[in-house]
């Protein structure tokens, strides 16, 4: 149940009865910076999760991660418009608000910001941020603009909330090492934190994506997981890493998943490696289709 104190704040009680610290969830910029300098003028470490929303148990982990490096944890929940691409589903991405504020009170979250569209994207943007190198690959290269969006969302996000903390998960490990690489040249006084993917117990990654599957391709879905850990064995024991990914490819294909990529890179410049070297960090990635979900993972390991 929602109280309303203001236009743009949102006052949860839990539905058990039990009453919990209520969260405000801040509409505007304005409030949200409002509510965050009065935690900070107290003295708060402040730790921040950045969501689209659809908050399953990945997101959980998130929060309680966040936990552990901050007095308070703001969590952001927009769908952010410019990430995705013209034939992506951005009209359709879930959006479940209610029960996002809700689950986000039961993790001990006291601040979410929650903003309509025009608060940060009041008109046409002139200025752009345009990524290099470490968007070549993965899914970089077969979403061609997507990371443009994330450093643009992120870096306004960043600018607003003003964390000390900012907690990532793995299962978007390319997203990860851009934010990093952003934090550093662009000076944010911001540790950023991986937080582990979390997984359902047959190994499929948990997503928001996840809803979109049927009962059928959630049997299928696991697969990816299962195909990344047996092309990391035959990478570490020294297989070709091209017949490697060709065949895991085709036996992925041949189960009925369609392969986006999969993709052996370092994890430095994220650029493809042919060959592990000693003490050099690298990711397996890959993404497929099952009808209307795309699903992404990945695994990292050192040479």
């Amino acid at each position: 149940m929602w109280r309303l104190s203001m236009p743009d704040i949102f006052l949860s009680l839990c539905i058990t009865n039990k009453l919990l610290m209520p969260i405000i969830a801040a509409r505007t910029i304005d409030r949200i910076r409002e509510e965050i300098e009065a935690l900070k003028r107290e003295g708060k470490r402040i730790a921040f999760v950045p969501t689209m929303g659809a908050l399953h148990e990945g997101h959980t982990s998130l929060i309680q991660k966040a936990h552990q490096f901050a007095d308070e944890v703001v969590v952001s929940i927009f769908v952010n418009p410019t990430q995705f691409g013209p034939n992506e589903d951005y009209s359709k991405y879930p959006r479940t608000i209610e029960e996002d504020l809700q689950r986000c009170e039961e993790q001990g979250v006291k601040l979410a910001f929650c903003p309509d569209t025009d608060q940060l994207y009041k008109k046409e943007s002139l200025i752009q941020l345009n990524l290099k190198t470490l968007g070549d690959h993965l899914c970089g290269r077969t979403r061609p603009g997507h990371f443009n969006g994330v450093i643009q969302i992120v870096n306004k996000l960043f600018n607003i909330v003003k964390p000390q903390v900012a907690v990532f998960g793995q299962k978007d490990i390319q997203q990860f090492r851009i934010l990093e690489q952003m934090v550093q040249e662009f000076n944010h006084d911001i540790q950023i934190v991986m937080a582990e993917t979390m997984r359902a117990a047959d190994g499929l990654a948990l997503s928001s994506r996840n809803r979109y599957l049927t009962t059928e391709e959630r049997v299928l879905a696991p697969l990816l997981y299962q195909t990344l850990l047996w092309c990391r064995t035959e990478i570490v024991e020294r297989n070709p890493v091209s017949e490697t990914l060709k065949t895991a490819i085709n036996d992925l294909e041949k189960a009925g998943l369609q392969v986006d990529y999969l993709e052996f890179v370092r994890y430095d410049d994220l650029q493809p490696a042919t060959k592990l070297k000693h003490k050099e960090d690298y990711i397996l990635a890959g993404a497929v289709f099952l009808s209307k979900a795309r699903l992404i993972d990945n695994v990292m390991f050192r040479g």
